[in-house]
């Protein structure tokens, strides 16, 4: 039975997911041009799975954006709660 996502995670997968609709791309376009696979979008969106390092370094390159931008709202989202 799977675990339940962490927080944590969740909080970074919805950072990614609203910058990626922020941009009007979709996961197949992130995925293209990050150079992974589509399932790893969503998976990371979703919070469900691990995902390396440099997978979602190359995801956030994909974006468009820097690593701190996403940090920034993460942290962020994480002081909500």
């Amino acid at each position: 039975m799977p675990r339940p996502p962490d927080e944590k995670l969740l909080a970074l997968g919805r950072t990614i997911r609203r910058v990626r609709r922020e941009h009007d791309l979709s996961q197949e376009a992130v995925a293209l041009a990050a150079g992974v696979h589509p399932n790893q979008v969503g998976r990371l969106e979703r919070g469900t799975g691990d995902v390396h390092t440099t997978t979602m370094l190359r995801i956030v390159a994909g974006l468009g954006v820097s690593l701190s931008d996403v940090a920034r709202e993460y942290d962020a989202r994480l002081a909500e709660r």
